[in-house]
């Protein structure tokens, strides 16, 4: 396996936990041109304690043929870059970046007529869990009140809402046949709420790692559904598994909740 932006939050999380895991090998990591850590050993940039005699390089299509997976979590446009990398020397792909456009996404499920990927807006299996509630909540009495979303995330976070936030409203979204896309985002100034509406609040705070809520609003009462990631290792660990669910797999866009039989 290869790793992108091994210095990140989550790619450093990711190396630490493929180099532990006995059913993979991990042979190169991949960060931007110019940084001071290229052509050195990850260990080292990646706290490991110990050299491990595999460098940091600056260009996947160098490496690329040592390896049969690439696990990205970085940027759309590097994202993009990596997916069509991938494609080209028929390399599977996992993506946990979020922020991607329309256009972006229909990218990936073109690539997945050729080569073994997932595009995954969080790879934390509570989450995913979450997910499940939140449908059947939906399904069941969602229609009867007001839904809202509260994601949150450390201050270094570019993307508001989260992936995750709006993979939870595009589900509800679906559930409940809502226009697609018809969402507000906070509250500002004077105005009653719009019925049969998704709403978003996005806090940005500090080092929180990563939390969702989902409120479902009724005159007399309320119901919360909620997850809390304490760092970034579930994350990680959610990456690699879906890596080695792609092993042996048939050329597809794979969804998390397969990874995670859900």
């Amino acid at each position: 396996m290869i790793i992108l932006g091994p210095t990140g939050k989550m790619g450093n999380a990711m190396v630490k936990c493929a180099h532990v895991n006995p059913d993979i090998e991990l042979v190169g990591a991949v960060g931007p041109k110019g940084r001071d850590y290229i052509g050195k050993d990850i260990g080292l940039v990646c706290n490991l304690s110990e050299t491990i005699n595999i460098m940091v390089h600056d260009r996947l299509d160098e490496i690329i043929n040592q390896c049969d997976l690439v696990l990205d979590c970085t940027l759309p446009q590097v994202s993009m870059q990596a997916l069509a990398c991938c494609v080209k020397h028929k390399k599977a792909f996992v993506s946990g970046t979020t922020g991607f456009s329309d256009d972006e996404k229909k990218a990936f499920k073109k690539a997945g007529e050729s080569i073994p990927v997932v595009l995954a807006s969080n790879t934390s299996k509570m989450m995913n869990i979450l997910f499940k509630c939140i449908k059947d909540v939906a399904l069941t009495i969602g229609s009867q009140g007001d839904i809202d979303i509260i994601d949150m995330h450390d201050n270094k976070k570019l993307d508001a809402p989260s992936g995750t936030a709006k993979s939870i409203a595009e589900m509800i979204s679906k559930a409940l046949n809502y226009e697609h896309n018809d969402y507000t985002y906070g509250r500002n100034g004077m105005g009653i709420r719009k019925e049969n509406s998704i709403a978003f609040n996005s806090i940005r705070s500090g080092g929180l790692p990563g939390s969702i809520k989902v409120l479902f609003g009724y005159e007399n009462e309320r119901m919360e559904l909620s997850a809390h990631v304490y760092n970034m290792k579930t994350y990680a660990d959610g990456m690699i598994e879906a890596g080695l669910f792609l092993k042996g797999k048939q050329p597809g866009l794979y969804r998390v909740k397969e990874v995670f039989n859900l």
